[in-house]
């Protein structure tokens, strides 16, 4: 994090700084801290007055045939190449910092520079949080557990396993999770229960998911099998993402040859949450991935990070509350341009819900 100073938000007058220079600090935090984000293509078209509010591009089909064996006079068969599109709609989102004329006045600079970085933060968690959901087109469903008689487990509905994460439990207590195949096991037969859990429409409904070989842990081993899906579709993965309390795991896997970044060459550019590299699959770390899940991209055909306008800034003098707000509106999305482009990981979470395998 640059000082306020280093960000150009002035040396004398804190009262005076500009919702320009503000707006310019919080994307700069965020930048720094996005995760998800950084794996989608920005794409600025619609940015400029008179544009539209969305923007389509276009997804490749199929239909290329080649013939082996052709005798002479002979042909091939006739191919045919079609294009499917995905409009990704740009939406608005909105920040608004508050200041005390007290502070402003007594120059507290470290309370501003606070209020800017943590705004940087919310910013870039919000941000990736989208780019998280539209990446794996992240839904959620709801499921009844019925007591009965030596009855401990309950199946969600076959549209919707794998589960990627329980969102929450009433009634009865969850002892461990199928995530694969969907099946939540509760600790007694009896009282009914209620639950919600997080998955993954677009890799469950694209045959994209794998399960985790050992139940608890993400290993090489998972990694490879999700890398070697994109690879079978012949797209080129080059990232994988991972939750940090997932690390150990996979780094104490004795099989593993891992690369850390420190060993890179200096021309080599660094992703935001990078640690080093297996099997040529940049490693990124972050808390605001899913426990005990693996996501594997290609980053080359993902998707795009559509910017209509970039976070800007006003400035309103608030009398009743002797206060300053500066207000800050942006417009953005993203959407996804090949579904085949992302594999996961699923049940390798430990502790509370923790996966098991059947």
């Amino acid at each position: 994090m640059k000082s306020i100073q280093e960000l150009g938000l002035g040396t004398a007058d804190v009262a005076a700084i500009t919702p320009k220079a503000i707006s310019a600090a919080i994307r700069e935090v965020a930048r720094g801290s996005n995760v998800f984000a950084q794996l989608f293509r920005e794409n600025r078209d619609l940015v400029g007055p008179g544009k539209p509010l969305e923007i389509s591009f276009p997804k490749k089909g199929t239909g290329i045939h080649v013939t082996w064996g052709v005798s002479p006079g002979g042909t091939v068969t006739a191919s045919s190449y079609a294009y499917d599109a995905t409009t990704i709609r740009v939406a608005k989102a909105g920040v608004r910092i508050e200041f005390f004329n007290e502070a402003l006045e007594s120059a507290q600079r470290d309370v501003i520079k606070d209020h800017i970085y943590d705004a940087g933060l919310e910013w870039a968690t919000q941000i990736d949080a989208v780019a998280q959901t539209v990446l794996l087109d992240l839904k959620v469903g709801g499921d009844t557990f019925a007591a009965a008689d030596g009855k401990t487990s309950e199946t969600c509905p076959t549209d919707w396993a794998p589960i990627l994460s329980i969102s929450s439990v009433t009634g009865n207590t969850v002892d461990r999770v199928d995530y694969y195949d969907g099946i939540v096991y509760f600790k007694d037969s009896t009282p009914s229960s209620t639950y919600s859990f997080v998955y993954a429409y677009k890799p469950n409904s694209n045959t994209m998911t794998v399960e985790v070989k050992s139940a608890q842990t993400i290993s090489a081993w998972d990694i490879l099998q999700a890398r070697a899906k994109i690879i079978a579709q012949n797209r080129h993965p080059d990232i994988a993402i991972l939750n940090d309390s997932d690390l150990p795991g996979l780094l104490y896997d004795q099989s593993l040859k891992f690369l850390d970044k420190s060993a890179y060459g200096s021309s080599e550019a660094i992703l935001n949450g990078e640690i080093g590299k297996i099997f040529g699959l940049k490693i990124i770390t972050t808390t605001r991935a899913p426990e005990g899940a693996a996501i594997v991209v290609d980053s080359s055909r993902l998707g795009y990070d559509v910017h209509k306008r970039e976070l800007e800034g006003f400035r309103e003098d608030k009398y009743e509350y002797d206060s300053v707000w500066y207000h800050f509106w942006g417009e953005r999305n993203f959407g996804v341009t090949d579904d085949l482009a992302v594999a996961l990981v699923v049940g390798g979470k430990s502790g509370t819900y923790k996966g098991t395998v059947s």
